[in-house]
């Protein structure tokens, strides 16, 4: 009986610690979804690649959104350029090291940029926003010649 009452408090307690991820798909490694909404104009070309995968240049209409979805892991780095008018920038739509990663978590998995010129926005759930912006990364020629 001690350790069925053992288990079952093991299961209420990540449980509980997994609550906040409900559109969460897995415990360990859950699936994230990444929304790219275009507030910058007419229309944007972007291009979003990992170590391991490019997902291809999508062009998207201004305030329509491109989507892609991954499982983390420990190591996850997901960049991305936008480019328009014949200016391109980076950002990174999603890094497991960086503070954003658990806005997206309190979000539901779900990073929400909205590209802007001045640089990506965040969706922020408290405050129902794309309110926490981050200016376009430096042009690192390392960066520049893998999202080409």
């Amino acid at each position: 009986m001690c350790a069925y009452t053992t288990v079952v408090t093991v299961v209420v307690i990540l449980l509980c610690a997994n609550s906040n991820q409900a559109k969460c798909k897995g415990f360990v490694f859950p699936r994230y979804t990444i929304e790219i909404l275009n507030g910058i104009g007419p229309e944007i070309c972007v291009r979003c690649k990992s170590k391991d995968d490019d997902l291809g240049r999508h062009y998207v209409a201004f305030e329509q959104a491109y989507y892609f979805s991954f499982r983390v892991s420990f190591l996850t780095l997901f960049y991305c350029s936008a480019s328009w008018n014949g200016r391109t920038e980076y950002f990174d739509a999603y890094n497991v090291r960086s503070e954003d990663s658990i806005f997206c978590r309190e979000n539901g998995c779900c990073c929400s940029w909205k590209l802007t010129p001045d640089g990506p926005c965040l969706f922020i759930k408290a405050s129902g926003k794309h309110d926490r912006c981050h200016p376009w990364k430096p042009k690192d020629e390392n960066i520049v010649k893998l999202v080409r």
